[in-house]
């Protein structure tokens, strides 16, 4: 019987290439990308490749990309951003569902 995951919602399985960019990082190198040591300056340069190579997959300018950390987070992007282009400056009411 094949097996089909649909709970994509919690967690989703990498790509193979997605997982070996990224183990590097998350083993002999690591860095916070906004720190000013040698750490943080090669992180923010492996952020910024990945930032460019995606804004060329999607033909986009790389500064168009916003990384965030969550789906929460992106979403808390787009509300406040999109409520502040529009001029709102007032209180936002949301529902608790994302």
């Amino acid at each position: 019987m094949r097996r089909t995951y649909f709970d994509h919602n919690a967690t989703t399985p990498l790509d193979s290439r997605v997982r070996a960019a990224m183990l590097p990082w998350l083993g002999e190198h690591h860095g916070n990308p906004s720190s000013v040591h040698s750490f943080g300056r090669q992180a923010q340069e492996a952020v910024e490749e990945a930032r460019e190579r995606t804004a060329r997959l999607i033909d986009s300018a790389p500064l168009e990309l916003v990384f965030t950390a969550s789906g929460t987070e992106a979403n808390n992007t787009v509300i406040l951003s999109s409520a502040r282009r529009a001029g709102f400056a007032g209180h936002l009411i949301l529902s608790a569902i994302e």
